[in-house]
């Protein structure tokens, strides 16, 4: 009897335990397959990565070798396909940085969509949700990856942070869709087979605080960027240790769990740039100092005691002063570095703090810091024509760019510069009186076409002898469309709004010290003193470029650079975008963006 009786306990027991191994195995064998594709994922990532990379290396050696000058019928065939490609790539598309940009965002969401469905058993939808959320861990490493300051690509394709900053929203997007799917299809499913308090365990709470902090990160991103940077950056940061912290409790189990790794990779990569970041600015420190000054219409002048290394006109740094944001630093564009000067357009926040401090402060010493540089362009000394063009404070880029071109000139020099900037008015001139007059008076100065146009002349400006064109210049041409008159806003980066930059001296070493304490009143009043022909009204960006890439011949090069609003780039990257032809010069074309 009592072995009878017993029978059938032992055998449900073990058919439990059978049925118990088989899930194991079941679920086993789903991650095996979710750990592959997520592996067979990041490897496409690295080969479409190293696409850029090989493309990058190629255009380098092209040009350092001088083959992209040559007319040889051998390397005909890939400089034609090449400018092809580019004549399509390089336009402005509406939604997206340019065509090319959008390609490489729907070839993304093809590797997306393609590693998310392949291999799925369906016939649970739950492994559909499994695979979703493997994808998310994937996806939430590669948008830290595109958000270090310190990355790697800045060297291995020529862009920055800044410019992936673009891809970096993207990719947050695909993750925080995939976050959404992953956690409602697990919801419906174990609602459904009456498992509901799955749900209400430990790592389930984890993955449910991951979820909602990653919306708010992305909602903060997509509304609050817009209006408060600084505010949307202190949450940013807070939302990404939430993150962090609840990804972790999610999935715990570093043997059992690989889901772990991603976010130990993803938490290493931030910290490690974070702490580089660190180092540079503490260093930059010692025995900096900043005098500050306001200027005309909401300008506000920086110029730093040190340099730091490897600075160039052009590229940017985070700035940090103490007595006007403790715990922040904002991005500036370099454009002098002797002496080390920025020239910051004030619009809320931090800009505006610092021009109500100059302005009852003038010549003021400050704490500061710079860290950096950032940023990458292609070097101007290697093509024949250089074409500035900008709007309004964008100029800080230009400036910088042609005064460093002029420095490093030599005498045999042929290289030419086409200087194109349009301002709203008066005052917005007397920030760069100093460096016009420089670029003017420079001993290269006939190698550089100065175009400078006021698009709102009143009557007190028209009487000033400063903006008046001397009958027989022929170097000011009109220039451009109306959204030269629309100053948007500064370029930005993680760390807060900003604005593009200054300056850069030519003069001896007492302008320089004359120059330091120089403040807005005396700039302004010396806009008298520039000889230099302005044109009201607003220039014509297309006929400019055009005409500047039909003065050159089939095997010179032309670096068409803006600096402005969106609305200038655009035109800018349409007109490059058409002057690009087999039988033309070579064409690049380069686009600084005030909101990053």
């Amino acid at each position: 009897m009592s072995s009878a009786s017993t029978s059938p306990q032992a055998s449900a027991t073990a058919t439990s335990s059978s049925s118990g191994n088989a899930q194991e195995a079941w679920l086993m064998a789903r991650q095996k397959v979710n750990t592959t594709m997520l592996t067979y994922y990041a490897a496409s990532l690295s080969a479409l990565i190293g696409v850029f990379i090989i493309a990058h290396w190629l255009r380098f050696v092209f040009v350092k070798l001088g083959w992209s000058r040559s007319r040889n019928p051998i390397l005909l065939p890939f400089s034609a396909v090449s400018r092809i490609a580019r004549r399509i790539f390089v336009r402005n598309l509406t939604g997206f940085t340019s065509v090319g940009h959008a390609v490489l965002v729907i070839v993304y969401v093809a590797m997306n969509a393609t590693f998310s469905f392949y291999r799925v058993d369906f016939s649970i939808y739950a492994n559909v949700a499994a695979r979703f959320g493997w994808m998310a861990a994937g996806n939430l490493v590669f948008v830290i990856f595109l958000a270090l300051k310190n990355t790697p690509l800045a060297f291995l394709t020529a862009y920055s942070y800044e410019r992936l900053n673009v891809l970096h929203r993207i990719a947050g997007y695909t993750t925080m869709l995939y976050v959404i799917l992953h956690g409602s299809i697990y919801a419906s499913y174990f609602i459904g087979v009456g498992r509901i308090e799955v749900l209400r365990e430990d790592v389930v709470t984890g993955g449910i605080v991951a979820g909602f902090t990653m919306f708010g990160s992305v909602m903060a991103g997509m509304i609050l960027r817009r209006f408060n940077y600084e505010l949307f950056y202190i949450a940013h940061v807070i939302l990404f240790f939430a993150i962090v912290v609840g990804l972790g409790l999610h999935r715990p189990e570093l043997e059992s769990e690989q889901t772990l790794y991603a976010t130990i990779i993803l938490a290493a990569l931030w910290f490690a740039d974070r702490l580089i970041r660190f180092c540079r600015l503490a260093y930059n420190s010692v025995n900096n100092e900043a005098n500050i000054y306001a200027l005309p219409d909401g300008g506000t002048r920086i110029v730093l005691k040190k340099p730091i290394s490897r600075a160039r006109p052009g590229k940017h740094c985070y700035v940090w002063l103490p007595k006007i944001r403790t715990f922040e630093t904002h991005p500036f564009t370099i454009v002098a570095t002797e002496p080390f000067e920025l020239v910051i357009n004030s619009y809320s926040g931090f800009t505006s703090d610092l021009h109500n401090y100059a302005l009852k402060n003038p010549g003021a010493s400050l704490k500061v810091s710079v860290e950096g540089p950032y940023g990458t362009l292609p070097d101007p000394m290697d093509f024949d024509k250089v074409v500035l063009v900008a709007g309004g404070s964008g100029a800080t880029f230009t400036f910088g760019i042609a005064a460093d071109m002029l420095s490093r000139m030599s005498e045999s020099s042929k290289q030419q510069i086409d200087f194109i900037w349009a301002v709203k008015g008066h005052d917005n001139l007397s920030w760069f009186t100093q460096h016009l007059n420089n670029l003017r008076n420079h001993v290269h100065a006939p190698k550089i076409a100065l175009k400078v146009h006021v698009t709102r002349l009143g009557p007190e400006s028209l009487r000033d002898p400063s903006l008046e064109r001397p009958a027989s210049d022929s170097s000011t041409t009109d220039l451009g469309p109306s959204a030269l008159e629309k100053g948007k806003g500064d370029f930005i980066a993680s760390s807060g709004p900003a604005s593009s930059a200054a300056t850069r001296y030519e003069s001896d070493r007492e302008e320089k010290d004359a120059s330091r304490h120089m403040d807005f009143p005396s700039a302004a009043t010396s806009m008298t003193n520039l000889n230099l022909p302005i044109r009201p009204g607003r220039p014509d960006t297309e006929a400019e470029i055009k005409a500047a890439v039909r003065s050159l011949d089939k095997n010179q090069r032309v670096l068409i650079a803006s600096c402005g609003p969106d609305s200038l780039t655009n035109v800018v990257r349409n007109v490059a975008a058409s002057c690009i032809s087999v039988d033309g010069p070579a064409v690049e074309v380069h686009c600084e963006h005030f909101g990053w």
